[in-house]
C-alpha cells in the first residue's frame, strides 16, 4: 500500500502544479510586449554600403558612423553619412557630407544639418553646395532644398533661399533672394622694375 499511496500523492502534486501553472497570473500574462515594428531590423556601427546598378556598375557608396534599417517604413537612417556618387564610367563625381541622412525605398536621400556637396570633377564651374537640409533623388540625381543655400563656383559665390539642381548635369539654381559675388581670377603681376 505504500507504493500506491506514493503514486497518489505524486499524481495530486502533478495535477496541482499543472493547475497553478495554467492559472498563475504573475507568470506569462504579465510579460511586457515589445512592438518590434518600430525597432530596426538591423543596425551597425561604422558601415560601408555600396550600391550597384542592374549592370553591375557602382552608382554610389555611403559610409556612416551608425546605420539603422527599418523594415516597416523601408527607411535606412545614417549618422554622419559620407556619400560618394559615381558616373557610368566609374568616376567619382560628387562627395556629400551631413550630420544625418535618411534613405527611402524610392532611393530618396534626405540630408540634415551641415550638408555639403562637393563636385569632384575639375571641368565644372560648380564646385560646392552648402545648406542645412537637402533631398537628393539618387536615381535622377536631382537635388532640392527649401533652406538657405550657398553655392561656390569658379570665381563666384551665390547665396539665397531654395535650391533646384541636377548633380548629373552639374547645375544648381537658387530660387529666391539670390545674391552673387564675383571674384576675379588671381592675376599675376606683370609689371617690370
Amino acid at each position: 500500500m505504500k507504493k500506491r499511496n506514493i503514486i497518489y500523492i505524486l499524481l495530486i502534486i502533478l495535477v496541482t502544479s499543472i493547475y497553478y501553472y495554467q492559472h498563475d497570473e504573475s507568470g506569462l500574462n504579465n510579460i511586457d510586449v515589445v512592438d518590434l515594428s518600430t525597432q530596426p531590423i538591423y543596425q551597425s556601427d561604422r558601415m560601408e554600403t555600396m550600391i550597384y546598378d542592374p549592370t553591375g556598375k557602382l552608382t554610389y557608396k555611403i559610409i556612416a558612423d551608425t546605420v539603422k534599417r527599418f523594415d516597416n517604413t523601408g527607411e535606412t537612417l545614417f549618422e554622419s553619412p559620407d556619400v560618394t556618387l559615381y558616373n557610368s564610367d566609374k568616376i567619382k563625381t560628387w562627395h556629400i557630407l551631413a550630420k544625418r541622412a535618411t534613405l527611402t525605398r524610392d532611393k530618396l536621400l534626405f540630408l540634415n544639418e551641415q550638408v555639403v556637396l562637393t563636385n569632384l570633377l575639375t571641368d565644372s564651374q560648380l564646385h560646392k553646395i552648402m545648406t542645412d537640409n537637402a533631398k537628393i533623388d539618387l536615381t535622377t540625381q536631382m537635388v532640392t532644398s527649401s533652406d538657405q543655400v550657398t553655392i561656390e563656383g569658379t570665381n563666384f559665390t551665390s547665396t539665397g533661399v531654395g535650391l533646384l539642381g541636377n548633380l548629373h548635369d552639374k547645375t544648381a539654381d537658387i530660387l529666391e533672394n539670390v545674391k552673387t559675388y564675383y571674384n576675379p581670377p588671381n592675376m599675376t603681376n606683370n609689371s617690370t622694375n
